[in-house]
């Protein structure tokens, strides 16, 4: 009897020290499971913080030129100046004028080598670009307006200096000062415009109030259409080129 007794005890005993066993190694297993899971996850967050923690905004302040190549005008046009001379040609030509302007842009995408941000690009002109030759019918000045929405892409932009192409299209508004005896001409032209170009910018060099500041230099080309000229031109369409420079503001 107490040779049975000892082995009914010990039969119990294994199987109550089995039976917890079981449901313990799989809830280590799942445990672990789950750990291996979570720490997956982590990695793949840490791995992707660089892309996305590195979204930052910038504005550029510029100040700077723009020139407007000559334009001709279309057969059988008034060639006579305003001073009452013959032109030499059909051609009309600009003076370079003063341009100020502002971008902003928002950094989408951040890695070592390259940037893509999107943003808008503010251009105009505190004073109006003046017509050098021209026939007396047509206008003799004239103020814009380019906002064009648009991608940048930047080369090294964690670099002392980045390189960066930019191209957008958008919105060119013209007010023309109206000729001479044309009591019949209407100011102000709305048309559309695309804009390319390129630049360089640096690393923040100042730190006011600890805001980031560097500078920029760039050129840009706003392929627009036309102010009103009060003659016909052989096309419709006109290059605004814009070199500009000045200070980059982070945030």
């Amino acid at each position: 009897m107490n040779v049975m007794n000892v082995k009914e005890r010990t039969l119990e005993l294994v199987k109550h020290s089995a039976a917890p066993g079981v449901p313990v190694s799989l809830r280590k297993a799942r445990e672990n499971k789950a750990k291996l899971l979570v720490g997956l996850l982590m990695a793949v967050i840490f791995w992707s913080v660089p892309t996305f923690a590195q979204e930052r905004n910038e504005v550029g302040l510029v100040i700077g030129g723009i020139v407007t190549p000559s334009q001709t005008l279309s057969r059988g046009a008034n060639l006579v100046s305003p001073s009452g001379t013959p032109l030499p040609n059909s051609n009309i030509t600009f003076n370079s004028a003063l341009t100020l302007g502002a971008n902003y842009d928002r950094n989408l995408l951040h890695t070592h080598r390259f940037a893509i941000s999107g943003g808008i690009d503010f251009l105009a002109s505190p004073l109006d670009v003046k017509l050098d030759q021209r026939p007396a019918s047509v206008i003799n000045q004239y103020a814009f307006v380019f906002l064009t929405p648009h991608l940048r892409v930047k080369f090294h932009p964690s670099g002392r200096i980045s390189p960066w192409l930019s191209f957008g299209g958008g919105y060119a508004r013209f007010l023309e000062a109206a000729p001479a005896n044309t009591p019949s001409f209407r100011p102000g032209t709305n048309a559309g415009a695309f804009m390319f170009g390129g630049g360089l910018d640096t690393r923040p060099i100042l730190h006011p109030l600890k805001i980031p500041i560097g500078f920029r230099v760039e050129i840009r080309d706003f392929y627009s259409g036309q102010p009103n000229y009060n003659q016909k031109t052989a096309g419709n369409l006109q290059n605004n080129v814009a070199l500009t420079g000045g200070l980059l503001i982070r945030f």
